[in-house]
């Protein structure tokens, strides 16, 4: 490349854009997604509660009832005709059924049972009035009430 006002000008832009595209890179600190925010921050959720029976660690007979509706079928059961890349494995324990979908994020970047902080769980976000980013489950419907969402989201705070 020869020098002239023309080139240097091309090489200066160059450098330029290709710091500012460095800066962007995994060392990225600016706002995360507003999905993450949805629930968390969400003002009228209140401590964790739970009035309902069956939604404890000791108890979870209704919290495992409620999800083995999304083992049937053809969501998140398993099988050749599930509709989603992760399971939900009930064949042990509800907790460790959970706890083994805090590493997973569904192709999103949040984790469906986040143990840092179980209120930004998008598994908690998707049964919820609130969905974030995402249809309410179930999609057959039989939404889960006020209390039961209040219900797991205390069950997910206290194995976590």
């Amino acid at each position: 490349m020869s020098y002239t006002p023309t080139n240097l000008g091309r090489f200066l832009v160059l450098v330029t854009l290709g710091s500012a595209l460095a800066a962007c890179g995994e060392s990225d600190t600016g706002e995360p997604l507003s999905a993450n925010w949805v629930y968390c921050d969400n003002i009228e959720a209140a401590a964790p509660s739970c009035d309902l029976p069956g939604f404890a660690v000791g108890d979870d007979g209704e919290l495992r009832t409620k999800l083995d509706g999304c083992t049937s079928g053809s969501c998140h059961g398993g099988g050749p005709d599930s509709a989603t890349t992760w399971m939900l494995d009930l064949s042990g324990t509800v907790e460790n059924g959970l706890s083994e979908l805090n590493h997973f994020a569904d192709g999103s970047p949040f984790f469906l049972v986040d143990d840092i902080d179980p209120d930004c769980s998008q598994m908690l976000a998707e049964v919820s009035t609130r969905p974030v980013g995402a249809v309410r489950m179930p999609v057959t419907g039989g939404f889960w009430s006020t209390d039961e969402v209040d219900c797991f989201r205390k069950y997910l705070h206290d194995i976590n």
